[in-house]
């Protein structure tokens, strides 16, 4: 006969089997995202992710069928992550304007204080440049990427109070600043040393002065 306590061993048993498959999906991208770093996307194997993370191929391949899987959870992972990081961040300004300024400089330290977050995202721009690896994945991709408006509120919000300008939708100036300062914060982090070296400039100072130029682009005249 079953009772409430068999129940509740149930219950127990099957939380702590999801927190066993939660934490043994943390390992497996943690060992991905490492190996991706370390050979690029190109270079890794799932033989050596399992090895990595000190599983068998056939468990890694109960969690994932493939490198591309593995890499969109990853790249997922980041965005979100980031994402999550502006949306909490304590934003200041008298107009939507200049709290746009504050979102891009809360953007500009995330990048700065996790490099090799945005390392990997110029890996995956890279790798993935022609075409998504199934349909499935870019179904997933672009679901995750709709979800995620970082500056379209704000953006919206500033041609409201007047002080952003309206001749350009504001789609379009979210995916213009969204996409140029991320790929000025791949140039600068990941080959900043190096031009500072070539070109004589500071890569900080150059993220600065492209958040000002983008704030003075979009503002209202």
């Amino acid at each position: 006969m079953y009772s409430i306590e068999d129940g509740s061993c149930m219950q127990k048993w099957q939380q702590t089997l999801e927190q066993q498959r939660v934490g043994r999906r943390e390992e497996l991208i943690q060992a991905a995202r490492g190996l991706f770093l370390e050979k690029d996307l190109s270079g890794v194997t799932m033989k050596d992710i399992s090895e990595r993370a000190g599983v068998s191929r056939v468990t890694l391949y109960k969690y994932y069928r493939s490198i591309d899987e593995l890499a969109f959870e990853v790249q997922i992972r980041i965005l979100s992550e980031m994402y999550r990081f502006a949306e909490e961040a304590q934003l200041h300004g008298q107009n939507a304007l200049e709290r746009l300024h504050d979102l891009l400089l809360t953007m500009c330290h995330f990048a700065s204080s996790h490099p090799e977050d945005i390392q990997f995202i110029g890996l995956f721009d890279h790798y993935y440049r022609d075409s998504y690896p199934s349909p499935e994945l870019e179904a997933r991709y672009r679901d995750f990427l709709r979800s995620s408006e970082v500056f379209q509120s704000l953006i919206v919000e500033g041609q409201r109070d007047g002080s952003i300008r309206t001749d350009i939708p504001a789609n379009t100036l979210a995916a213009l600043i969204g996409n140029t300062s991320l790929s000025m914060q791949q140039r600068m982090i990941c080959r900043g040393h190096i031009l500072h070296q070539e070109q004589g400039i500071d890569p900080q100072e150059m993220l600065l002065l492209h958040i000002d130029l983008l704030v003075s682009y979009v503002q209202k005249r």
